[in-house]
């Protein structure tokens, strides 16, 4: 990989004119066709991160402690002990929602009550903690910057595609943006998803890359080759060869809101469990086309159970919107507890409408 990338970077040098020769040792006879398809695979990949990595760094911040704390990134120095104290804690970026804010990781906000974030240039600003997210590790932070600042622009992470370029950005210390390059290994897109007990999120919905995460470029962005965010990074440990998690943007997204005016999640839930539809069961179901969320468990003392949802069930829409077994999930979480949502089954080969009010989710 390492030749790969150093065949394409020199390939893709402004000051280079023209294709790089052939090493000597390629120069057999017959071999030159060879040769020719094989520079031409090597310049298809990225040249170089350089330019989006530039265009990205304005809006990665250190998060600091206004007292050393034990087991941040200073531990992850060589030789360093295990609890070795610093004021790092971990990274963040700018996010724009409704007003420019600080978005990291829930576990490195709850380090220490007195949290300051660190602006590119060294500026060090006090920050309040606006709203957490235990169950997708994230927090939002509130900063009274002395100029007007530029958010990182988000993408969509559901347009993600395993073997994408992923690109996670750092900067614990505040000193220098640090980076790891890496591709999607798993999208996390086709994860079961449980509205049975109330989970709404687990490591398996996550993003997986190859791309190095750890306590030090923990909470920072996680951006693709347009240089736009698609997740934020999230270490779970600092052993190599651990996977590496990045929580999709669009999860981010759904709860800007409530983290910014209420300081939490209130999450709904169902009570079912849902699978995609597959060709044959929606012939068999007598539907046109496979679409929405099949229901394959029902929850006694549930939502669901109360609404008279059963197994087998196909859920069309929720609330007046498209779903399937994907969607389903977000859309329920993010319904306000307590409302009667209008919802559209498919039962006994026609359309069946329903009436489900919506419970907080168990903790």
């Amino acid at each position: 990989m390492r030749a790969l990338l150093l065949v394409a970077a020199l390939g893709g040098c402004r000051e280079h004119e023209g294709p790089p020769e052939p090493h000597p040792l390629t120069r057999t006879p017959g071999a030159a066709a060879a040769n020719a398809a094989t520079r031409v695979l090597y310049q298809s990949g990225p040249g170089s991160f350089v330019d989006v990595i530039a265009s990205a760094r304005h809006g990665v911040v250190a998060i600091h402690s206004a007292t050393p704390v034990k087991s941040g990134p200073a531990a992850m120095f060589p030789g360093a002990p295990d609890t070795a104290p610093d004021v790092a804690l971990g990274t963040g970026f700018l996010v724009e929602a409704k007003g420019i804010y600080v978005l990291t990781n829930q576990h490195i906000a709850a380090a220490s009550p007195n949290l300051k974030v660190v602006l590119e240039g060294g500026t060090e600003l006090p920050a309040k903690l606006l709203g957490s997210d235990v169950p997708l590790d994230l927090a939002l932070l509130s900063i009274e910057p002395p100029h007007p600042l530029k958010p990182l622009p988000l993408a969509d992470s559901n347009d993600l595609q395993v073997g994408d370029w992923l690109i996670a950005l750092g900067n614990p210390f505040g000193d220098e943006v640090s980076a790891s390059v890496g591709i999607v290994s798993a999208t996390g897109q086709k994860a079961a998803a449980s509205l049975l007990n109330g989970v709404a999120m687990t490591y398996r919905m996550f993003i997986q890359t190859d791309a190095r995460i750890h306590r030090g470029n923990s909470g920072g962005p996680v951006l693709d080759t347009a240089g736009e965010v698609v997740g934020i990074a999230v270490a779970v440990g600092d052993r190599p060869g651990e996977l590496s998690f990045v929580i999709p943007i669009n999860r981010a997204r759904e709860i800007f809101d409530p983290l910014r005016e209420q300081g939490r999640v209130a999450r709904s839930w169902l009570g079912a469990t849902v699978l995609p539809v597959t060709p044959e069961q929606a012939l068999q179901l007598g539907m046109t086309k496979p679409i929405g969320a099949l229901v394959t468990g029902v929850q006694p003392n549930s939502p669901a159970i109360r609404a008279a949802l059963r197994n087998g069930d196909v859920i069309l829409r929720w609330d007046g919107r498209d779903v399937d077994s994907k969607s389903l999930p977000w859309l329920v979480a993010q319904t306000p507890v307590g409302k009667a949502v209008a919802v559209a089954l498919w039962r006994n080969k026609a359309e069946f409408p329903l009436t489900v009010v919506t419970e907080k989710m168990p903790q």
